[in-house]
């Protein structure tokens, strides 16, 4: 069924008769309550402009094709087409030819999970999956090379041990990401993760929040030492110390969206809210998003383009009609940033290393992985430290790794040599410790590079020529939907066909997030995958033949004119 070609008095029927009996005919009548066919839409959006997306979520809503699930389990069958699409939602991808079978993310609000549901997805991963795992951009994990004919096996494991693949895929509210270090940061400024993790939940409790218009992001600040690049979300909660204007404490400030892959960040609404209303204040938003969102164009279907078309004035006060039903005394008080305090230093190696955390003789140990890999026992491992040592905490950064929390003075020589016995070390390079790489081609049907396997060749070759006194971020993405955040990369390399069809990269340059955000700049491209090694290290070379001082690398990226950046990969006569 091809976009925009309209449907026969037949299938509106049908559509209509459907929306019946999911109950649904109040909402998506007209305005008078008449279902007539040609009456009929889905908040306001004509059903025969709906894109074919929407009518597949029309038909049959996500959360109802359990059926359709276990038959598919039962005969051992991929889904395919629009029922793969709809599977997403529950958190099942098929990624063939690229990769065997199912791929799936878990569901980690926060970015936290228990190390003995560690151990135990280890053994998912042995018994069902590749044998491995890969941390993601969202600071979740991905399984793959799941069999179809066990995929309600996986679901069943999960569930045992308190975890979900659910609501990852496709138009749903994605993995909710906060600060990593919440909870034990010395510089945060409130722990947000009770929020996040509770947001997550309801989000996965409330129906209206399931098969949204597209794919929605929500991210929380603490404040603290490290970033969850909050700003590139669709809703970004940053705590902020305010000291004047509205009663001095700790606020959340608003930011709304972010999407680096179509070059912008989350704006500042200039409103603030209390953090414990963070919870309600999204649950609205989200509604906001469902009721006005476009249904009838994916690539304009995010919140940026509703926030363009309406403006963020309209959008706060549809949110506070909202609040109105779901929690009437939740207020959003109207106050610019003037009188809110600088936001602390972020460390941008914190992720790696062992790192002193609040309590006495307390610390966390960031580990150092291969654009986000775990092997078996490797997950295994951990999970089983940080039971031992820790407090059965164990958190995943966007920036592709794993922090185990709470490991005291006298007990971190064990715990970082036991992890070095299988693999994983708590250093790296200024090129390793910043490396971000989306799944590539080897998995992704979407992808045209093989990212993961370029990234780590783009550090190996870099590490063997320079060592540097402060770290450059690369970023690799496989496409334009940008999943590694290519545009907030000091270096960021994003995949298309070479000029003789092979793999090849697109590269920017001098792109940040937090204090340093910024759109990457066109460098040069498309650039062969095999070349990319070389142009990289004669940028490199011209950035510490040329800089001033200790200046970084972005600092000097950000402060060539726009018509001079190619001349950096160009060789001296």
């Amino acid at each position: 069924m091809s976009q925009g070609s309209g449907f026969s008095s037949e299938q509106q029927a049908y559509l209509v008769e459907a929306l019946g009996k999911l109950g649904l005919e109040r909402l998506f009548a007209g305005s008078s309550g008449d279902t007539a066919p040609e009456a009929a839409h889905v908040h306001g959006t004509p059903i025969d402009e709906l894109c074919k997306e929407e009518i597949a979520k029309l038909e049959l809503h996500p959360l109802d094709m359990w059926a359709k699930l276990e038959a598919w389990t039962d005969a051992g069958e991929m889904a395919t087409g629009l029922d793969q699409f709809m599977l997403r939602h529950l958190g099942f991808f098929n990624v063939e030819p690229n990769s065997p079978g199912y791929m799936i993310r878990m569901r980690l609000p926060g970015c936290l999970m228990r190390g003995d549901q560690l151990v135990a997805l280890a053994q998912i991963a042995q018994t069902y999956a590749g044998g491995y795992a890969h941390v993601t951009t969202r600071g979740n994990l991905q399984l793959r090379e799941i069999a179809a004919k066990d995929v309600l096996n996986v679901f069943f494991a999960l569930r045992d041990v308190g975890l979900s693949c659910h609501g990852t895929g496709a138009d749903s509210a994605r993995n909710l990401t906060a600060s990593p270090t919440a909870g034990f940061d010395r510089q945060e400024l409130i722990n947000l993760l009770p929020y996040a993790v509770r947001l997550g939940q309801r989000i996965q409790a409330t129906r209206e929040l399931q098969a949204i218009p597209r794919k929605f992001n929500i991210s929380f600040d603490n404040g603290g030492i490290l970033s969850c690049v909050s700003d590139t979300n669709d809703i970004s909660f940053q705590a902020a110390e305010v000291t004047d204007g509205v009663d001095p404490g700790i606020y959340c400030r608003i930011l709304l969206g972010g999407i680096t892959g179509h070059k912008d960040f989350a704006r500042d609404t200039g409103v603030l809210c209390h953090p414990k209303d963070t919870v309600n204040i999204g649950h609205a938003m989200l509604r906001v998003f469902v009721e006005h969102g476009d249904r009838t164009n994916r690539k304009r279907a995010r919140l940026k383009y509703l926030l363009d078309r309406e403006g963020f004035d309209w959008f706060i006060e549809r949110t506070k009609e909202a609040l109105a039903d779901l929690a009437p005394d939740v207020e959003l008080i109207h106050q610019g940033d003037v009188h809110d305090a600088p936001r602390l230093p972020i460390d941008r190696t914190g992720h790696i290393g062992v790192h002193p955390q609040a309590g006495e003789a307390m610390n966390y140990v960031g580990l150092a992985q291969e654009v986000g890999y775990l092997s078996v026992q490797q997950m295994t491992r951990i999970g089983e430290l940080a039971q031992h040592y820790g407090q059965n905490d164990v958190r995943f950064t966007v920036w592709q790794n794993t922090l185990i929390p709470h490991i005291a003075d006298a007990d971190v020589d064990a715990v970082t040599a036991s992890l070095a016995e299988v693999g994983l070390g708590h250093s790296a390079t200024s090129f390793a410790a910043g490396a971000v790489a989306c799944t590539g081609k080897a998995g992704c049907k979407l992808a045209l590079a093989y990212t993961k396997q370029d990234a780590t060749s783009i550090v190996r070759h870099l590490e063997s020529k320079f060592s540097l006194d402060s770290p450059i971020n690369i970023h690799l993405t496989g496409c334009p939907n940008s999943c590694a955040q290519h545009y907030i990369g000091d270096i960021g390399l994003m995949g298309t066909a070479a000029p003789d069809g092979s793999e090849g990269y697109h590269i920017v340059l001098g792109g940040g997030n937090d204090s340093d955000r910024g759109i990457a700049r066109p460098l040069c491209g498309p650039v062969a995958a095999r070349d990319v090694c070389e142009v990289l290290e004669t940028l490199v070379a011209r950035y510490l033949s040329d800089r001033e001082g200790t200046e970084t690398f972005l600092s000097f990226a950000r402060r060539i004119p726009d018509d001079a950046l190619p001349s950096l990969i160009q060789l001296p006569a």
